[in-house]
């Protein structure tokens, strides 16, 4: 007996002692590395549960002091209050983890759950120190308890539905902070989920507050959800001049263009219907972040006026009344005789005789750009040789590095697109529209006419060429980038023509 005695003395002397340097030394260890709710969890074991049940055991095992005490029911109170403080610890640790709330990836605890099991551990053990420590029958408070709840429930049904609704909300998780969703005509992005409602922030930037018991009645869709990929479609009609195929072509070439648009998905391009008038075709194209269907919406629509303004398509509109107004439609002569006196304005075509320069106005085709257009495109074969009549353009060259690098830009009278000229040469920069951009557009046979017949055109133009293949060559090698433009040959033509 005085042996048993003896050694749970030694245990009691070095154990706790022993336990408290242990816990210490792992809060030292995990405050260096960061982990702060573990630190606070063995903070409140170390200061609070270690030295209550050290007195516990201390009064009741080796002072034989009886528990029906008022001593010993203090001490085993402060051991549940302690264990109700370490237990808060506790769930925040396993419930709101800094490693999770880190991570998107990871399922997040709402914060309702956590709440009711923080008041559920709480009235727990509250509930046992109060009927087994102190005796205390809870029967009467249970049924007052049950009464008061009902009270509470009649008055307040549209709280308690929220409440439930919430809860089916949470536990089901069709939505997360940050998905952007829509209900009926409301949609937005969420920014927040609780008990009582989510809040929406809307395409206008409005805060959006919604009840939980309206999306409980309502279908959501959720555009983030798994698939990140959403598809949008676009209704717009053309003339029945205009061929189908060669407007679906235009139409697949400005969806091709358009930011934030994906490539893959392809978009894909309908006829849905001959209306009275306009055949109505259907663009369907994906995006895999919601907050940019107004931008694409906006460049699609812009691209698509200036695609059908060179292609010469028409978007036509509703007639509800018709008059027949005679109208006098620009003749043919009169826009060759414009083209052809803004030809004679420039510079390096002032060698021209005025049949040649009728010839050239003739074979002219007016090309309209929008903003952010690429005319010509690095790699690709040009269709053409421009003359930009109104607007401005910079022209872009990829360097060692993979970068766009811009080597030049053109204003009015500037020409461009100089490897048409060359039969199989993909183009070695890329054009892109800064200022709403006109230009004459000149095939392939109507320069080369004019080059059989100025030899000092042809070489000039020839050399232009290959000193733009030098300038670009040694941008892609050096990353150093020269300047680019047109004035060397226009001075070296007008010389020639002096001479």
């Amino acid at each position: 007996m005085t042996q048993t005695i003896w050694l749970k003395a030694l245990t009691f002397v070095v154990g706790f002692p022993l336990i408290t340097i242990i816990l210490g030394e792992l809060i030292d260890r995990l405050e260096n590395r960061g982990y702060k709710p573990i630190t606070k969890l063995l903070i409140n074991i170390r200061n609070l549960v270690v030295p209550s049940v050290a007195v516990w055991l201390l009064l009741h095992q080796f002072l034989a002091t009886e528990r029906n005490t008022i001593t010993i029911k203090v001490i085993e109170t402060a051991i549940g209050i302690a264990l109700i403080i370490a237990g808060l610890s506790l769930l925040g640790v396993l419930l709101t983890s800094e490693a999770k709330m880190a991570s998107r990836h990871v399922w997040q605890v709402p914060r309702l759950f956590l709440q009711i099991a923080r008041i559920s551990l709480v009235l727990c053990i509250s509930f046992y120190v109060l009927s087994t420590i102190w005796g205390v029958n809870l029967s009467n408070l249970a049924t007052a308890l049950g009464v008061g709840s009902l009270v509470i429930a009649l008055a307040l049904q549209n709280t308690l539905s929220n409440l439930v609704s919430g809860f089916l909300l949470l536990f089901d998780s069709p939505f997360k902070v940050g998905d952007w969703i829509r209900f009926g005509d409301v949609e937005g992005q969420v920014e927040d989920l609780n008990w009582r409602s989510v809040r929406l922030r809307t395409l206008e930037r409005d805060l959006l507050v919604v009840p939980n018991s309206v999306l409980d009645q309502e279908n959501i869709y959720n555009y983030h959800s798994g698939d990140p990929l959403h598809a949008e479609r676009y209704i717009i009609g053309f003339s029945y001049d205009d061929p189908p195929n060669h407007v679906k072509r235009v139409l697949q070439s400005a969806a091709s263009e358009t930011n934030h648009m994906l490539n893959e998905p392809a978009p894909n391009v309908r006829t849905i219907s001959y209306d009275d008038f306009a055949i109505t075709y259907e663009v369907k194209y994906y995006l895999d972040d919601y907050k940019y269907v107004e931008t694409i919406h906006n460049e699609f629509s812009t691209r698509i006026f200036y695609a059908a303004k060179r292609n010469g398509l028409t978007i036509p509109f509703p007639i509800r009344t018709l008059h027949h107004v005679p109208q006098r439609r620009p003749k043919r002569a009169d826009y060759i005789q414009e083209v052809s006196e803004f030809l004679r304005s420039l510079s390096y075509l002032a060698f021209l005789d005025a049949d040649d320069i009728a010839r050239l106005a003739e074979s002219a085709v007016l090309g309209v750009y929008g903003i952010g257009d690429r005319v010509i495109v690095e790699g690709e074969t040009d269709e053409g040789f421009y003359i930009i009549r109104n607007g401005s353009l910079r022209l872009y060259v990829t360097d060692a590095h993979q970068q766009q690098r811009e080597i030049a830009h053109l204003a009015k009278s500037d020409f461009f697109g100089e490897t048409a000229l060359l039969i199989g040469e993909a183009s070695l920069v890329t054009g892109v529209v800064e200022q709403d951009l006109t230009v004459l557009v000149f095939g392939h046979d109507a320069i080369a006419t004019l080059m059989a017949s100025s030899a000092r055109f042809a070489n000039q133009m020839n050399q232009f060429i290959e000193d733009r293949k030098t300038s670009i060559r040694l941008a892609q090698e050096t990353k150093s980038i020269q300047p680019i433009t047109n004035r060397p040959i226009a001075i070296s033509l007008v010389e020639g023509r002096h001479h």
